[in-house]
């Protein structure tokens, strides 16, 4: 599938920068399509089979499957939980060793529970795409997700509305925060 970002590293869509509303426009016409296919029944593909994503966390995995990881499943991708030992100085070269480490080890890397401080140093140094909690509640992602929903369901949402999705509407709120990430993913790695 094809995005129109200009990079496979757009600054927007990971910690290092501002999501620009291109990128927004890109992600969200890429998620279309995506559920479209799925609708459509020619969700099949798998384009990033052979890919390696980090969960990076401050706990163990939960029993159950975060969104982002079956997203990542449903692309093809393998995902990894890798839960982060005691503290290390972010500034420190064992920090900057550790993001080099795993830049090799994975092709994107999400990380939870860290601060943005250390998020930015992880991106500095790994090489590959670093999200910032990419499954949070405050990711553009989650916004965007719920966007879809009241759209679909044609209601237009002033930006300072709070939103609460319940019922089979949570379910296909669900679903479109799936979309958006694989749209996430794919925007970003596509290229790697």
């Amino acid at each position: 599938m094809q995005s129109t970002l200009s990079s496979p590293h757009s600054p927007g869509l990971h910690a290092g920068g501002e999501f620009l509303a291109g990128d927004l426009s890109a992600v969200h016409e890429l998620t279309c399509r995506l559920k479209a296919a799925s609708l459509a029944g020619r969700a099949g593909e798998r384009p990033l089979a052979g890919k390696n994503i980090a969960l990076l966390r401050q706990r163990p995995a939960d029993a159950e499957m975060s969104a982002l990881h079956r997203a990542a499943l449903d692309l093809g991708a393998r995902v990894a939980h890798v839960r982060l030992g005691p503290p290390v100085d972010p500034g420190g070269t064992e920090f900057r060793h550790l993001s080099q480490m795993l830049g090799r080890l994975y092709d994107a890397i999400d990380c939870a529970s860290l601060t943005p401080a250390e998020v930015r140093q992880i991106e500095q140094h790994a090489g590959v795409p670093v999200y910032d909690d990419l499954e949070g509640i405050d990711h553009p992602a989650s916004v965007l997700a719920d966007l879809m929903t009241l759209r679909e369901h044609g209601c237009a949402a002033d930006v300072r509305a709070r939103t609460a999705c319940l019922g089979e509407h949570a379910a296909e709120r669900a679903q479109n925060h799936r979309f958006v990430l694989q749209a996430m993913l794919l925007a970003s790695m596509a290229g790697s």
